[in-house]
């Protein structure tokens, strides 16, 4: 997957109600979009999250952990949906993301074809479109689009 970081203790989080997680070396990143690793496994977070206040997390399976049991962060990049949208932050990008965390990573097969997407492919994918065939872009938008709206009537 993407940059790995070690998060800050909850004491030291400082920007959890903007959507922003501390790690160790100070800098941030977007909280609900990246992948948290507890007792070894990967998780992302629930879009609702009504117990960070108490210190708690609620992960994509509806559990909650204590926020110091994150070992790991690791930062996502969304590589062929921001090539197309041309922003990482694009609403669609955000969706895509939710569609990942509620959808693919809820079965084996989803998670199987995340952990491709983010061992190299994705990437690889995306600067090839970009590099060589961009007349693909908006054909792609366009089913990725549909994929948008679908899920969000969902």
């Amino acid at each position: 997957m993407g940059r790995e970081f070690e998060p800050a203790s909850f004491k030291e989080q400082d920007r959890l109600n903007k959507n922003l997680l501390k790690t160790t070396a100070g800098n941030y990143i977007r909280l609900k979009s990246a992948f948290y690793t507890i007792d070894g496994k990967d998780y992302g977070l629930n879009k609702v999250q009504d117990r960070l206040e108490d210190g708690l997390i609620k992960l994509n399976d509806n559990s909650y952990s204590p926020f110091d049991s994150i070992e790991k962060v690791q930062e996502d990049d969304c590589f062929v949906a921001t090539a197309v949208y041309g922003n990482s932050h694009a609403p669609q990008v955000e969706v895509l993301r939710e569609f990942r965390d509620n959808v693919l990573m809820q079965n084996k097969m989803g998670r199987a074809f995340v952990n491709f997407y983010y061992s190299g492919a994705g990437e690889k994918t995306a600067n090839f479109i970009k590099e060589h065939l961009p007349s693909a872009i908006p054909p792609i938008r366009k089913g990725l689009d549909t994929l948008v709206e679908k899920y969000r009537t969902f």
